[in-house]
């Protein structure tokens, strides 16, 4: 297939094995050791595999990161190890970006599971990642990649459906008031008959 096709990239997220959904080895004892698989998905993509200079945050923060975070950073780890990815060193610089704020912003609206078991939610991880290293999907042009993308995106999604709710409730308790208005105008009436 053709490079950075979606659905060839949505099956390989599809496939990631359980080993992937484990806890950060910050967070639980038995868990994956997360440096070490940064740091390999690092030398993958680079091509460098001598490479041990990583851009990674530091211990505070990396212990502040959540635990879906953790097991959303392991399954895109595993999408990095596909073909298309490796000796991809212009990919390498915006590997921090992808995993310490894009995966940040879009973990808590999606349980990591939901990366390899919805679809949807596998091809926005992918959409996420091609748009962060800035690489077109094969036979989309940019504006139908956004387009595509907008669509996807769980944080914006949930903003939205935020938005929605609250000019909702504000509908909801203007019928209340002018309900209860009526009932005070029509009690006034009642009174003075």
């Amino acid at each position: 297939m053709s490079k950075y096709d979606v659905f060839e990239l949505v099956t390989h997220v599809r496939k990631c094995p359980d080993l992937f959904f484990k806890s950060s080895s910050f967070l639980a004892k038995e868990g994956l050791n997360s440096i070490a698989l940064l740091c390999d998905t690092y030398r993958t993509v680079s091509g460098n595999f001598l490479n041990t200079i990583f851009k990674i945050p530091s211990g505070d923060h990396l212990k502040a990161i959540g635990e879906n975070h953790w097991r959303a950073i392991h399954i895109s780890t595993w999408l990095l190890s596909h073909q298309d990815f490796k000796n991809a060193s212009f990919a390498e610089e915006k590997l921090y970006d992808f995993w310490f704020e894009e995966l940040r912003h879009a973990s808590p609206y999606v349980k990591f599971n939901e990366w390899v078991s919805d679809d949807e939610r596998a091809e926005e991880m992918v959409r996420l990642l091609l748009n962060c290293c800035q690489i077109l999907p094969n036979g989309e042009n940019p504006e139908e990649a956004a387009d595509k993308l907008s669509s996807l995106n769980s944080a914006e999604r949930h903003n939205v459906l935020k938005k929605s709710y609250k000019a909702n409730e504000r509908i909801m308790d203007i019928k209340r008031q002018m309900e209860e208005k009526r009932a005070r105008e029509a009690a006034n009436t009642y009174g003075r008959e």
